[in-house]
């Protein structure tokens, strides 16, 4: 259960701009805010069992767009990587610093940025 909520949230951080606001927010509520069905039914004014179903049709949305598209893969791989590049350009500052740049402008966080 814990997998699929992260696999969700990493799918929403790629594909919320593809989906309707509404499934985007109940997603938002239901993954990120970590509302329950009845909270999350109170806060928009529908029925526990419409939240639920909603949630459940915006999930089946994310895995449709990434089994297509493969955009959370594709980044969770360039993460990787560019995690390796950083490790080994560690001893040499200018190829650490080329490297960083680099997955600054892919848009990745570094977790090393320290060693510069």
């Amino acid at each position: 259960m814990f997998e699929k909520n992260l696999a969700v949230a990493e799918l929403l951080d790629s594909y919320a701009a593809v989906l309707t606001d509404r499934h985007r927010e109940l997603l938002d509520l239901y993954y990120n805010q970590d509302l329950s069905l009845g909270e999350i039914a109170a806060e928009v004014g529908i029925s526990r069992q419409g939240v639920r179903d909603a949630v459940k049709k915006a999930e089946e949305e994310l895995f449709f767009f990434e089994e297509r598209l493969h955009l959370a893969a594709r980044a969770r791989a360039v993460g990787q990587a560019g995690e390796k590049l950083l490790a080994m350009t560690e001893n040499d500052q200018d190829l650490h610093a080329a490297a960083l740049a680099l997955l600054t402008a892919a848009g990745l966080p570094q977790e090393n940025e320290g060693g510069v």
